[in-house]
């Protein structure tokens, strides 16, 4: 003889919001790295100098972006789009820009344009347009650089990583045979203490999972009064 139990749910509005939450909570916050994002653009003439990636010298005609604390922060890391590549599509066209500033009012996929980017893709008497972006290979040459911030020491150190294929979400060093984690700070530099003074041996993760080891001469024993740039001996691959 077959019994058949049936079971009722009796579920509150409370319960059923929380439910929600959780699989809410189950699913990702955003999208892939490797999406294109949709938003919108407008234009600024700032972000050449003292920008928030401190990407400083920025040549004047080059064409840059601030981009929206979502994307510039992607993953919850600091700065981690921060020296990345876009390629953006408007109205008019495509174009690369350079990411060099953070766009803090910005919705997700906002981007804040220079000039000569906007003009580009859309009319410049509109001033705000509907664009779509991805995070594309950087158009350079040669090696990976590090730039060795103002007051670094043997004691505190804050090093930033230039001219990378791709952004860099991580930075450790190697220290009594253990890999130690650089923290990255909002002003796109990874910050270590207590490093020593010899050679720093780290390792560099990029946004796709790409990892490269190199090495980097010595810190000085007391701060350094201006910032420095160290030339790197390895590069991404650029290819995912």
């Amino acid at each position: 003889m077959m019994i058949k139990v049936k079971f009722r749910w009796k579920t509150s509005v409370p319960a059923l919001a929380l439910m929600l939450s959780l699989i809410g909570f189950a699913l990702p916050a955003s999208a892939a790295w490797e999406d294109t994002y949709t938003g919108y653009a407008t234009y600024t003439g700032s972000g050449y100098s003292g920008g928030a990636a401190l990407l400083d010298p920025i040549p004047a005609d080059m064409e840059i972006t601030a981009l929206n604390p979502v994307q510039y922060n992607y993953g919850g890391i600091n700065a981690a789009l921060a020296g990345a590549y876009l390629e953006v599509e408007g109205p008019l066209g495509k174009t690369t820009v350079y990411v060099t500033d953070l766009y803090p009012e910005g919705a997700s996929g906002a981007l804040d344009l220079s000039p000569n980017a906007f003009a580009k893709i859309g009319n410049m008497v509109d001033g705000k347009i509907d664009i779509k972006w991805k995070v594309v290979e950087a158009p350079i040459t040669g090696n990976v650089q590090y730039r060795i911030k103002e007051g670094s020491s043997q004691w505190w150190a804050a090093i930033q990583v230039r001219n990378h294929k791709y952004p860099v979400l991580k930075m450790e060093v190697l220290q009594n045979g253990t890999w130690v984690n650089l923290e990255k700070q909002p002003y796109n530099h990874f910050l270590g203490t207590g490093l020593g003074t010899k050679d720093l041996t780290i390792r560099i993760t990029d946004i796709r999972g790409q990892t490269l080891t190199d090495t980097i001469p010595a810190l000085p024993e007391n701060g350094t009064s201006q910032a420095y740039i160290v030339p790197g001996h390895v590069q991404f691959t650029g290819s995912y």
